[in-house]
């Protein structure tokens, strides 16, 4: 029988809501077109509800994508049509990579790499708080 707190979680982590930044972008410039110029009135439409569109595909992949650590494991979730689910046990993970732009510096957002054992490399992007969670798994890393 598994003992419960071998398995708690110590941390979970999402996506950042950068992620909403172009769709609802193209959203405002789409609107301002309608209203500015009347003749652009059906481009103006179909480029707002392509936004539209998009902002709720945007939304379905930041709510059902997540990085879960627990304190034996990783487990990184993504997709809600194509769903996967990656459990990485923390004994076979060997690096962390972080990728971050200047403004995913600034805003706390980036791209978390983890490479296993064999080469085998999992990644999230748009990841909330990267850094937070290298260190939580390099931690639980170390006190295995």
């Amino acid at each position: 029988m598994k003992d419960k707190n071998e398995d708690n979680v110590v941390y979970v982590a999402g996506l950042h809501w950068i992620l909403f930044f172009w769709p609802v972008a193209l959203a405002i410039v789409a609107i301002a077109l309608g209203l500015k110029f009347s003749p652009l009135k059906e481009v103006s439409l179909f480029l707002v509800l392509f936004a539209l569109a998009w902002t709720a595909v945007t939304w379905v992949t930041f709510h059902f994508s997540s990085l879960t650590i627990k304190k034996k494991q990783v487990i990184l979730r993504t997709g809600i049509l194509v769903r996967k689910t990656t459990d990485i046990p923390m004994t076979k993970i060997e690096t962390i990579d972080i990728s971050q732009s200047v403004l995913g510096s600034i805003f706390r957002y980036g791209a978390l790499v983890i490479t296993g054992t064999g080469g085998t490399r999992h990644y999230i992007n748009y990841l909330t708080r990267p850094l937070t969670c290298r260190r939580y798994i390099e931690q639980l890393m170390h006190e295995l």
